[in-house]
Formats: structure tokens, C-alpha cells, sequence
């Protein structure tokens, strides 16, 4: 009787309890397309993907997901680096591994896989056009991971729903725009590239359509699509708009009262997950992003689907080798390091785009306080000053923001070294008024940017706000 019992409870836990596991922006360079040389040098040394490394990182994903044995596993778009139907292929390829053990894979795209311009190989020194992919070829692509028999497809995109799992209901929205892109391989005279996220009127009714019948018919939605839904920090529609659908209040609130609560997506390369609550603050949607998987920190995530309890609970894991790459996570982790320079001269140029045009104006009126002055004249001018007093804690900031859980580095002495930093920036920009600037930069201009530095150091949503939220961005158990 007891041996009864206890093979009935495991056979009950089997059928409850299912696994998923998430990966997004694989950005997968078919090896075909890279002959050993410069071009493929120099394109890798600049970036943080790992790109040369992309397809060993996506065989060693596989043999992870295999050891694994999910039920299920959802890629959150931008499967390839750009487009090219090789590493489409490539990508089909390592996904039927998965099929050969019994694991069902389900994709979306993302901004950077259908009709794009930049598709291309690299021959030894050179760099050469390749062929992309149509949006139908995307679909015929990986008809067997989600386009095909068993799934219904929107009229109007790229989305559809399927049940993987009976009772669960999985919605691929698609949220790109390159059916705007344009190709001088076809004939335009141009080549253009969006990477900007929406999702269509017609195709957002049509989504709220399967997530109402599916609740109505007792079961569980869960979603997915490449472009963020629900901000990760305050203002990120703001500062960060490509990464973020139009109008993302408007269609999550919907998607919300459709009853899809759980929303998994990519595209900015960061491990977050963020909670946006209804105006009564009774019912909310979390978006679980997950970063590139061929860029530091190799994030995969597992959920555990409770289908008795309707819950699930999301972990997060690290890819740290790969065959051939036994220290992928510390080389990961300099190219993180080595990028500040470049995200410093963005963050300059954002400001000079704002102010420069002003600081003749402040230069005079602090002259006029008496006093010598050096304010940067160019765009490069200011990186520079910026990097002179800020680049270790930007690294800092960078990796903490990254790996997720900000707070779990230490934040304080990360803003302290900030404002510390920034106090440095004043007193070689004015040395003779710096005191008197700093009192000015602590009373009138940080207040201001409080806030923000909050949201995003210590993963806080609607800073100050009744609905201000906090979630756990590695560990978490959602409500479906």
C-alpha cells in the first residue's frame, strides 16, 4: 500500500509539475559564414556578444537544455546576428537536437531576424552581403517550433498560439517592425533597418482574443515577445524607446485584463524582471526578461509550471563553458568591463544633444563669478572628462544592472562613488566655484535624478508612486 501510494504522488508531481526553460538573444552566426581572417576579428573584438563564439555557445545551451529535460523551451527572438538564413538554418539545427529528445522549443522573433539589410559573411578580410529571410520564410523556418500544424496564426503577423502542454496556453507576439525595412538586395533604393517595437492594433485584439478564450476555458497563458512590455526602470520609454513597445501602458493594462500575467522577453540584453500593476493596484503583469545568452552574464532561466496551483516559479541559471571556451564567463565579463568608453561616449552625446548648445551661455555666466573654467567644447571633450572620473563606477553600474538583483552589490557605495566622481568632474570644470557648484549639484540637480538612480540600482518600478513595485529579478514566483 505505502509503495502504491508513494509511486501515485510521483506520478502525480509528473503531471503537475512541468518544466520550461527561456533563452533569449542567441544571436547565432552560422559557422558557414566565417572564414578565419580580420573581417571576423575586428567585427568581434568591438562587440559584447560573443559572436564568434555564438554557435559553440548555442551547441553547449543545448547539451545544458538537454541535461535539463525541460517540457518546454522558449527563445525570445533575435535567434540570429542579422538575419541570415544560414544561421536560421544553423539555429533549426540545434533545435531538432532538442526534438530528438523529446523537448518541444517554440520561437519568436526579434528585431534583428526577418528582412534585414545587415545579413552578411565574413571571408577572410573581407565582409559580404548574404541572404536574409522573408517573414513567411522566417515562419517555414521553425515550422515545427511554433508555425506549424497545432498552432493558430495571427492574419496579421508573426504572432500565434499554441498548447505545448495541456492547459497551458503559450502566445508568440510578435512586436517587430521589418516589414518597414528596406533592402537594396530587392530592389529598394536604400537600405534601411527598424529596431523599434510595436505591436498592431488588429494583432493586439487578436492576441486579447486567445488569452480570453483560454481563461475562459480554465486554462493558464503564458506569453512571449522579443521587445520590452513593461518598463525595467523609470522613464525607460523615455531614454530607452527602442526597447520598449509604443504605447506599452495602454496594451499591457489590456493584456492584463485579457489574464496573461506572465510575459517573457529579451532585446536589451539585461537579466530583470519588472511588475506593472493595475490602476487599483489589484491584479499585475510581470515581464521576466532575460539577457543574451552569447553575452556576459549567460543567463538561461528555468520555470517550474505548477499547473494544480496555477503558479510559477522562475530561476535563473549561468552558461559558464562551452567546449571550447573554458573561461567564457570571465571573458564575458572584461568585454562588459571593456565597453564603458563606448556606453560613456553615448551617454555624452545624449547630454550634448540637450546642453551643448547651452554651455557658451554657462561658460560666461560662471566667468563672470570669477575664476578659470574649462568646460569641454566637443562632444569627445566631454567622454572623456566623464571617463577621467567615472569609469570604474559606470563598470560597476554596468555589471551590477547586467547580472540582475542591482541590489545585491553594494548601491550605496556605488551612488557615493558617483556623486564622488561627479564632484571631481566640478572641481576641473571650475576649480575656483567648485564648492559652491557641488552645494548646487546636491540641492537642485540630483533630487531630480534621485528617482532614477533608484529605479534602476535597486530594481524599484514607479518610484514614490502608490503602485511603486519590486521584483526579485532571479528568483520569483508568479501567480498565473
Amino acid at each position: 500500500m505505502i509503495l502504491s501510494t508513494l509511486l501515485a504522488l510521483e506520478g502525480t508531481a509528473r503531471t503537475n509539475l512541468d518544466r520550461i526553460v527561456v533563452i533569449s538573444d542567441t544571436h547565432l552566426l552560422s559557422p558557414e559564414l566565417i572564414t578565419a581572417g580580420n573581417a571576423i576579428n575586428s567585427a568581434d573584438a568591438v562587440e559584447l556578444k560573443m559572436m564568434a563564439q555564438s554557435d559553440d555557445i548555442m551547441a553547449a545551451l543545448t547539451d545544458s537544455i538537454i541535461s535539463i529535460k525541460p517540457t518546454l523551451v522558449l527563445l525570445t527572438g533575435d535567434l540570429t546576428h542579422n538575419g541570415e538564413r544560414a544561421s536560421h538554418e544553423r539555429m533549426a539545427q540545434h533545435l531538432e537536437r532538442m526534438a530528438q529528445q523529446g523537448i518541444q522549443a517554440l520561437v519568436i522573433p526579434g528585431n534583428h531576424d526577418c528582412n534585414n539589410p545587415g545579413a552578411k559573411r565574413f571571408d577572410g578580410d573581407q565582409t559580404l552581403p548574404t541572404a536574409t529571410v522573408t517573414r513567411e520564410e522566417f515562419a517555414q523556418i521553425y515550422r515545427n517550433y511554433g508555425y506549424g500544424k497545432g498552432s493558430r496564426r495571427d492574419p496579421a503577423s508573426l504572432s500565434y498560439c499554441c498548447e505545448p502542454v495541456k492547459g497551458v496556453v503559450v502566445i508568440g507576439i510578435d512586436s517587430n517592425m521589418d516589414e518597414l525595412n528596406q533592402l537594396t538586395s530587392r530592389g529598394d533604393s536604400t537600405n534601411t533597418y527598424y529596431n523599434s517595437g510595436r505591436i498592431k492594433p488588429e494583432t493586439l485584439q487578436w492576441v486579447i482574443e486567445q488569452a480570453t478564450t483560454a481563461k475562459q476555458q480554465g486554462k493558464q497563458v503564458i506569453a512571449m515577445m522579443h521587445h520590452h512590455l513593461v518598463p525595467h526602470f523609470d522613464n525607460e520609454e523615455r531614454l530607452l524607446a527602442n526597447y520598449i513597445v509604443n504605447h506599452h501602458d495602454n496594451v499591457a493594462h489590456q493584456l492584463m485584463e485579457a489574464g496573461i500575467h506572465a510575459i517573457f522577453t529579451g532585446h536589451l540584453h539585461v537579466t530583470d524582471a519588472a511588475t506593472l500593476y493595475n490602476n487599483e493596484g489589484t491584479d499585475s503583469i510581470v515581464e521576466i526578461a532575460t539577457g543574451s545568452a552569447i553575452c556576459y552574464p549567460f543567463a538561461l532561466r528555468t520555470a517550474t509550471l505548477d499547473s494544480e496551483h496555477h503558479t510559477l516559479a522562475i530561476d535563473t541559471r549561468w552558461l559558464t563553458a562551452t567546449q571550447s571556451c573554458p573561461n567564457l564567463r570571465e571573458l564575458g565579463r572584461q568585454r562588459i568591463i571593456r565597453s564603458t568608453p563606448g556606453v560613456a561616449s553615448m551617454l555624452s552625446s545624449k547630454a550634448w544633444s540637450k546642453v551643448g548648445g547651452r554651455l557658451p551661455q554657462l561658460k560666461a555666466m560662471l566667468e563672470a563669478g570669477g575664476g578659470k573654467v574649462n568646460l569641454p567644447e566637443t562632444p569627445q571633450q566631454a567622454t572623456q572628462l566623464a571617463l577621467r572620473h567615472l569609469k570604474e563606477v559606470l563598470s560597476r553600474t554596468l555589471l551590477a544592472v547586467v547580472e540582475g538583483n542591482e541590489q545585491d552589490n553594494d548601491i550605496e557605495d556605488i551612488i557615493e562613488q558617483g556623486k564622488q566622481g561627479i564632484r571631481e568632474m566640478i572641481k576641473e570644470v571650475a576649480p575656483d566655484q567648485a564648492d559652491n557648484l557641488w552645494e548646487f549639484f546636491q540641492g537642485s540637480v540630483y533630487p531630480q535624478l534621485e528617482p532614477l538612480v533608484h529605479s534602476v540600482l535597486e530594481d524599484r518600478n514607479a518610484v514614490g508612486s502608490p503602485l511603486e513595485s519590486h521584483t526579485d529579478d532571479l528568483h520569483l514566483m508568479l501567480k498565473l
